[in-house]
């Protein structure tokens, strides 16, 4: 049995300048990967000469905090958005929280194939 696709053209998303932009939460993906369960967020910037660019943060599904300090990816940007420290044992929407503003520091990836890669390092409270 021949399976036969239609090639589509990608389309590509310019590069934003690096820097901190205010953003709003507009969708999250659940996925799994090589090290396991993971969450994607795509924020939106809404503010500025890149308003209506969106970008991505890919976060381990564990969130986590210790006495010491450290914390988990996923427990810094739930942080960010909902301006609170999540308390051990509390449950939380983690979908209640889009539409929430923040800021999001975009800094350049690696290149691939003539394509520059961005990422957000890091998300802040608005």
């Amino acid at each position: 049995m021949a399976i036969n696709l239609i090639v589509k053209e990608a389309e590509i998303q310019p590069a934003i300048p690096e820097g901190m932009y205010k953003a709003a939460l507009i969708k999250i993906e659940e996925g799994t990967g090589e090290f396991g369960d993971y969450l994607k967020f795509r924020f939106e910037v809404i503010d500025g000469e890149q308003k209506g660019v969106s970008e991505t943060l890919v976060a381990s599904k564990k969130l986590s905090s210790s006495k010491s300090g450290k914390s988990s990816k996923l427990f810094d940007i739930v942080k960010a958005l909902t301006k609170s420290e999540p308390k051990a044992g509390e449950t939380l929407d983690i979908e209640g929280l889009i539409g929430k503003s923040c800021q999001i520091v975009v800094k350049n990836g690696k290149e691939k194939d003539g394509v520059q890669y961005q990422n957000i390092t890091t998300v802040f409270p608005l």
